[in-house]
């Protein structure tokens, strides 16, 4: 873990959830990390009570999981929870990326090129975190942008479920400068209207991320 943080007298379960959510997604809470509320309690200066909810909070999000006698883990996906959430991405972000597409307007189409432009940026700079949030950011725009709120309330279920995936994903590709290549026929298509093309494309985009992962994972993984 970092060096101690002291959380501020205001919302102290939200701030707290908020740190170690971002210690989670960007990796500096390793997958698999066991937590516990004393040694969590005393890094934050905050009370235990405060912990356990902060955990609660990311349990609710699938971030952390508590097993009886053992205390918190950070998750860690396995190949499992890869297709799953592969899957659902594919469904989700196809469906985002034609809407977004069918829909798009010149306020839109800017904030999207400027999230696009970020992304390459990033992978410019080479910082793995900030690549993995750029990237996250960029989906999430497209989800947003596609104006189906219902949509939008699916995709936040799984948010920072996603974000970890994204993370994971973006890890299984050395050349991150190509990260940011690889999401242009898709942000071209959304810009240009083209519906369909911006669907297949999300589809193919997330296909290809997902198995690259899984296929690592089950290699890496212990026959049952």
């Amino acid at each position: 873990m970092p060096a101690t943080s002291t959380i501020s007298k205001q919302s102290f379960d939200v701030q707290t959830a908020n740190i170690l959510r971002e210690m989670i997604v960007t990796g500096s809470l390793e997958a698999g990390s066991r937590l516990t509320e004393a040694k969590l309690t005393e890094q934050f200066h905050v009370s235990r009570g405060t912990i356990r909810a902060a955990l609660q909070k990311l349990h609710n999000e699938g971030l952390v999981s508590q097993v009886p006698y053992t205390g918190w883990h950070v998750i860690a996906i396995d190949a499992q929870d890869a297709w799953e959430l592969h899957n659902l991405r594919r469904v989700l972000d196809g469906l985002a990326a034609r809407l977004t597409a069918e829909r798009i307007e010149p306020e839109g189409a800017k904030r999207l090129e400027v999230a696009y432009q970020h992304l390459c940026k990033t992978c410019e700079d080479g910082d793995p975190k900030d690549i993995a949030n750029a990237d996250f950011e960029l989906h999430k725009l497209i989800v947003l942008l596609s104006g189906h709120r219902r949509l939008q309330e699916h995709y936040k279920l799984t948010e920072q479920q996603i974000r970890v995936f994204i993370a994971s994903c973006d890890s299984e590709f050395s050349d991150y400068k190509n990260i940011g290549q690889r999401h242009a026929p898709l942000v071209q298509a959304i810009l240009a209207g083209d519906a369909d093309a911006a669907e297949r494309l999300a589809k193919e985009h997330n296909a290809t991320q997902g198995d690259a992962l899984i296929s690592s994972l089950r290699q890496t993984e212990t026959p049952k």
